[in-house]
């Protein structure tokens, strides 16, 4: 299959199978998870002196934070693992039920977790081996050399970036559908991608064109409903505005998590299973 069938068929994957949206949602909410902050406007006056906050309290905040973190790490890799067996039974005219789904990720979201944690040290060591080289050339030859020094780390440094991607991506599939531990399954994948570089990169050239085309319709959709919310405002005031925003971008925005989700694990495992089925 050339990429545009690929995505195709995980498009016609993501809106003919709902009952995997729940997970798509999950997976493409984990995706995308980042942490900001922000601020702005005139500064306030520095509050009154307040007592410390008591250690319970303190305690309390913690462990709900800390609880809110595991909640999210195993709902994503229960995601993960039930789209995959979705995505396979799609490929076989079968449908995974949302109580099936459940079953399935959480049969397998810890060894997904395991094959997580095993490649990070890989890619952060990777990241940091030739942004350290780079600053070891700023530091002894001065700012010309380090502009040389970076070009060839981007290109050295995003292949070897990319082959793990691959890697990891095919070890998932490998550790869901053949029912293997992660050690296990990231050798099998790592023979899996010997000699099959291209179709990790025509893999990644799918994902990425695939989630660009559902983002990009997703924002289509959403900008005018947000722009007639914030008109509103003036006529049902700022909370009416915000409800009916409320109302109706919140499920496009699911729908569109849950596009991306499906798409990104169905255009590898789309790849892993035409190449083992052949």
């Amino acid at each position: 299959m050339g990429v545009v069938e690929i995505i195709k068929e995980a498009l016609r994957i993501a809106r003919t199978h709902k009952s995997l949206w729940l997970f798509g949602f999950l997976v493409g909410l984990g995706g995308g998870f980042n942490f900001g902050g922000g601020g702005g406007g005139q500064p306030s006056a520095p509050p009154a002196a307040a007592s410390p906050p008591e250690p319970g309290t303190i305690a309390l905040i913690v462990l709900a934070v800390i609880a809110c973190i595991v909640a999210f790490v195993v709902l994503k890799f229960l995601g993960t693992g039930a789209l995959i067996e979705g995505v396979t039974r799609a490929r076989r005219n079968g449908q995974l039920t949302v109580r099936e789904g459940f079953r399935e990720g959480w049969a397998n979201w810890g060894v997904l977790f395991r094959i997580t944690l095993l490649f990070l040290p890989l890619n952060f060591g990777t990241a940091a081996l030739f942004g350290g080289a780079s600053y070891l050339v700023w530091m002894s030859f001065g700012s010309p050399a380090v502009i040389f020094a970076a070009v060839a780390a981007i290109l050295v440094g995003v292949p070897c970036l990319l082959t793990l991607f691959m890697w990891q991506m095919f070890a998932e599939r490998i550790a869901v559908l053949e029912n293997r531990r992660a050690l296990d399954a990231m050798r099998k994948a790592r023979l899996f991608l010997h000699g099959r570089l291209r179709l990790g990169l025509k893999l990644c050239v799918a994902n990425f064109l695939g989630v660009l085309f559902v983002s990009v319709l997703g924002l289509l959709a959403i900008a005018p409903i947000a722009g007639i919310a914030v008109a509103s405002a003036g006529l049902w005031g700022m909370l009416g505005a915000v409800v009916l925003g409320v109302l109706t971008v919140a499920p496009l925005l699911f729908v569109a998590f849950a596009f991306n989700g499906i798409v990104t694990s169905s255009v590898w495992t789309i790849g892993y299973l035409e190449q083992v089925q052949q």
